[in-house]
């Protein structure tokens, strides 16, 4: 009799762990595919500029002090430097004609990035005096999107690749029922559609000058 209630009682917490994990599983995945956006509204920018982090002038450089190289890992740089040049946020040391070589040399001066190569936003505004607003993709408003490319806040996308992996991509227009991107990792002067990422957005970051 006292086994049997044993087992009653195991059943029904391995039961209990069973439903948690499976909820917390089903979490994991939703959040880990972010979000479907799609636009309402047509917007073509005239200024877009083309970035390829594996661009023989800058592809080797370090991020900081850490083993990461721009051509690797340098999406979300490459993002900023276009970010930058099509915002038309003009810093002194700097220059004019920023790019991803020397604005990840002015991140490395600066202490923007941690050991690991990962950027330190709050060190980035003290360094650029620009203001980040970092919204998870289940946070935007309806058309907030759409609002931003037309004040021309060039949103930077955390999307996830076909292998599961994390990667930065510019929105700078929408057409066609779909969002367009400046592709780091794409060669050459051309958008590509967000379709390429599934149409899903995990979260996105903008700058302001404000």
């Amino acid at each position: 009799m006292l086994l049997r209630r044993r087992r009653r009682i195991f059943c029904v917490l391995l039961f209990t762990v069973l439903v948690i994990a499976g909820i917390s599983a089903a979490y994991l995945y939703k959040r880990h595919k972010g979000e479907n956006v799609t636009p309402s509204v047509d917007y073509v920018s005239d200024n877009v500029v083309y970035y390829y982090q594996k661009d023989t002038h800058w592809k080797d450089d370090p991020l900081g002090d850490s083993v990461y190289h721009m051509g690797d890992s340098g999406c979300l740089t490459t993002c900023l430097a276009a970010v930058i040049q099509m915002q038309g946020i003009e810093r002194e040391e700097l220059g004019a004609d920023v790019n991803p070589k020397t604005l990840n040399q002015f991140f490395s001066d600066h202490q923007v990035y941690d050991a690991e190569g990962n950027l330190q936003w709050l060190a980035l505004e003290e360094a650029m005096n620009v203001t980040t607003v970092r919204k998870e993709a289940n946070e935007l408003e309806e058309e907030e999107l759409d609002s931003l490319l037309e004040q021309g806040h060039y949103p930077i996308a955390c999307v996830q690749t076909k292998t599961g992996s994390m990667h930065f991509v510019l929105l700078v227009g929408s057409q066609d029922g779909m969002y367009w991107c400046m592709d780091p990792m794409q060669k050459g002067k051309h958008m590509v559609p967000l379709s390429e990422y599934g149409n899903r957005i995990d979260s996105i970051r903008y700058l302001t000058e404000e």
